[in-house]
């Protein structure tokens, strides 16, 4: 047995099985969030609580795990304990989810999604969702940070990206297509302002093509959140390109050509996909199922 495993086997001795299961899922709290700040509000401790739970399990291991900069970075040895503790992770989320199946839907579900998904669409179908199950609770965290499945900080999740880790099931609800818009009353010429992202959504595929379609000139205004963007198209400030299912709400706003708003022909704006994704150890819990099949609807998947 070489070194790394001898040290690894002796961690339980120092400590009780659900002693040595709390650092274990400390450790890997801190380097799936990157910061013991976030662990520890994941978690529900104190910040003190995280860093002595991570000063032990080094203790345990002879060597640092992770270096403790923003982010927290996993040293090669913490490399090897994550690879090491996500199937224990894994296994307590399905024994949580065998806990939770009950043929009464009942108790919360937690939804984690995009803004614009819950204003836009989500909102108006809640009540619909509340006819058909009465005992159930939904919690929604809206944002452009999506919280993690892989640990159980929620249940679902809608995302406008494929995820890759293999416990993550995928299923395709959605494809937002996209257009060039401009306010009706807006007079368009080749030297039109343009409007686009700015911040975490600046590097999204509509963006980067607004900025090649605009490259002789620069933005009049650049905001945070398409909405945002979509109000300001609707007061005549210029033109931008916006997701189509949002233009349709926009009084007043028109799809236009690129070619009459001074923008070089570039072929089609890439769509985009709208993924749900819950975690393969819950896919299969009764009031989780029942969230699904309400989205897939809401979606026009179902």
């Amino acid at each position: 047995m070489d070194d790394r495993r001898v040290r690894l086997a002796r961690a339980p001795e120092a400590t009780s099985g659900g002693e040595s299961w709390d650092l274990l899922r400390t450790f890997e709290a801190v380097a799936r969030l990157g910061s013991l700040t976030a662990a520890a509000k994941s978690l529900g401790v104190s910040q003190s609580t995280v860093s002595r739970h991570l000063g032990r399990l080094e203790a345990d291991a002879g060597s640092p795990l992770l270096l403790r900069e923003p982010p927290a970075r996993l040293t090669a040895r913490g490399a090897s304990l994550l690879a090491a503790v996500q199937p224990m992770v894994d296994a307590a989320l399905g024994a949580r989810a065998a806990l939770e199946s009950t043929p009464e839907l009942r108790g919360v579900v937690t939804l984690t999604t995009v803004g614009e998904l819950l204003r836009w669409v989500l909102a108006r179908e809640l009540p619909r969702f509340f006819l058909a199950h009465p005992h159930l609770r939904l919690r929604v965290l809206a944002g452009n940070q999506i919280d993690s499945l892989a640990a159980g900080d929620a249940d679902l999740a809608l995302r406008l990206a494929r995820p890759a880790r293999g416990e993550l099931v995928a299923r395709r609800v959605a494809t937002e297509t996209f257009g060039f818009y401009a306010a009706a009353s807006l007079s368009l010429h080749a030297e039109v302002p343009w409007l686009g992202l700015a911040g975490s959504l600046a590097r999204i595929p509509e963006q980067r093509h607004a900025e090649r379609a605009f490259a002789a000139r620069r933005p009049r205004l650049l905001v945070e959140d398409v909405e945002s963007l979509g109000l300001a198209v609707q007061a005549a400030m210029g033109v931008a390109i916006l997701p189509r299912q949002l233009a349709a709400r926009l009084d007043g706003v028109d799809e236009v050509a690129p070619a009459a708003v001074g923008a070089k022909a570039l072929g089609p704006i890439p769509a985009r996909d709208v993924w749900l994704v819950v975690h393969r150890a819950k896919q299969r819990v009764p009031k989780v199922r029942a969230v699904m099949a309400w989205l897939e609807r809401a979606l026009g998947a179902g």
